[in-house]
C-alpha cells in the first residue's frame, strides 16, 4: 500500500495539483501575454479562473470534514488566532483563494467594459502581483508533496522543480490551444520544446536518485515507476505520451508550425502532466520502521 493511498485520494490531489500548476504559471503566460501586446485573451483568462477554483474543489473534497476547515479560517481571520496557518493546507487554500480573486478580476476585465476594473488589472502593481501569486501557488504546489514527513521519494527538491517545469508546459500548451497567433505558435513551439527537454531530465534525475542513491522506501517507489505495477502509467504515459510524443511535435514543428500536430502535442502534454503527478503520488512508500 502506498503513503498516498493511506493519506490521500490520488484521484482528488493528483488534479489538484495539476490545476493548481496550471492557473499559476497561467496567470505567468497572461501577464507574459499582456506585455507582448497579445489581445483576445477572454477565454484564457476564464480558463485560468476555472481551473484554480476546480482546485479548490478537489482540494476541499479530499478533506474528510471540510467545513471545519472553512470554520476554522473563519475564526482565524475574525479573532486573530491564527494557529491553523502552521497547516501546509490551509495556508495552500488561502493562497488558491487569492488566487483565484485576481484570476476572477481578470476574467471579468475581458468580459465587461469597466473603467476602475480595467485601470486595475492594467496597473504595473497588479501584474507583479499576479505574477507572485502564480509563482507561489506552483511552487506551492510542489513543495506540499516535498514536505511531506516519511516518504522519501517526495522528500527531494527535483519535485517542486518538475512541477515548475510541468505548469509551464501546461501553461504553454493553454496559450497554444486557445491563441491562435503566428508569434504565439513561434514562441510555443520554442519555449516548449525546451521545457520538454528540461522535464525529461528532471523526471530522469528523479527516478535515478530514487533507485541508486535513496533509501529502501525510495528504491521501492523508483522500482514502482520503472520495471513495477506504475511502469505502464510511467513510461507509456507520462514519458511517451505526455513527454516524447511533444517534443518530437515540437522539434517537427521548429520551422513550420502545423496547427494540428501543435493542437495534438498541446493535448498530449496537458495529459501527460496529469498522469505525472498521478503516478509520482501513487509511487510514494513510507520508510519502513526498523
Amino acid at each position: 500500500m502506498t503513503a498516498f493511498q493511506e493519506i490521500w485520494d490520488p484521484l482528488l490531489i493528483g488534479p489538484f495539483l495539476w490545476l493548481a500548476g496550471l492557473a499559476g504559471m497561467g496567470a505567468v503566460a497572461y501577464v507574459l501575454l499582456r506585455q507582448a501586446k497579445v489581445d483576445n485573451l477572454k477565454t484564457f483568462s476564464w480558463v485560468l479562473f476555472i481551473s484554480i477554483v476546480a482546485a479548490l474543489v478537489f482540494v476541499v473534497a479530499d478533506l474528510s470534514r471540510p467545513w471545519n476547515l472553512v470554520n476554522a479560517l473563519m475564526t482565524s481571520f475574525f479573532t486573530g488566532k491564527f494557529g491553523l496557518f502552521r497547516s501546509w493546507m490551509a495556508v495552500g487554500i488561502v493562497l488558491l483563494s487569492v488566487a483565484a480573486l485576481l484570476l476572477f478580476l481578470v476574467a471579468l476585465r475581458h468580459t465587461v467594459n469597466i473603467k476602475m476594473l480595467n485601470a486595475v488589472v492594467d496597473a504595473g502593481w497588479f501584474s507583479v502581483l499576479l505574477t507572485a501569486v502564480g509563482l507561489l501557488v506552483t511552487i506551492y504546489s510542489g513543495f506540499l508533496i516535498a514536505a511531506a514527513p516519511g516518504v522519501p521519494f517526495w522528500n527531494t527538491a527535483l519535485i517542486p522543480v518538475l512541477w515548475l517545469l510541468s505548469a509551464s508546459v501546461c501553461a504553454l500548451a493553454l496559450a497554444e490551444l486557445l491563441i491562435h497567433r503566428d508569434d504565439v505558435a513561434k514562441f510555443t513551439v520554442r519555449a516548449g520544446t525546451a521545457l520538454e527537454v528540461a522535464e525529461l531530465i528532471a523526471v530522469v534525475a528523479l527516478v535515478n536518485l530514487a533507485m541508486y542513491g535513496g533509501t529502501t522506501a525510495a528504491r521501492t517507489s523508483g522500482w514502482a515507476l520503472v520495471y513495477g505495477p506504475l511502469a505502464p502509467a510511467f513510461w507509456g504515459g507520462v514519458v511517451a505520451v505526455g513527454i516524447l510524443t511533444p517534443l518530437a511535435i515540437g522539434l517537427v514543428s521548429w520551422r513550420r508550425e502545423i496547427r494540428l500536430l501543435l493542437t495534438a502535442a498541446a493535448i498530449l502534454a496537458l495529459i501527460g502532466a496529469l498522469m505525472l503527478r498521478i503516478v509520482v503520488l501513487q509511487a510514494g512508500v513510507f520508510e519502513p520502521v526498523a
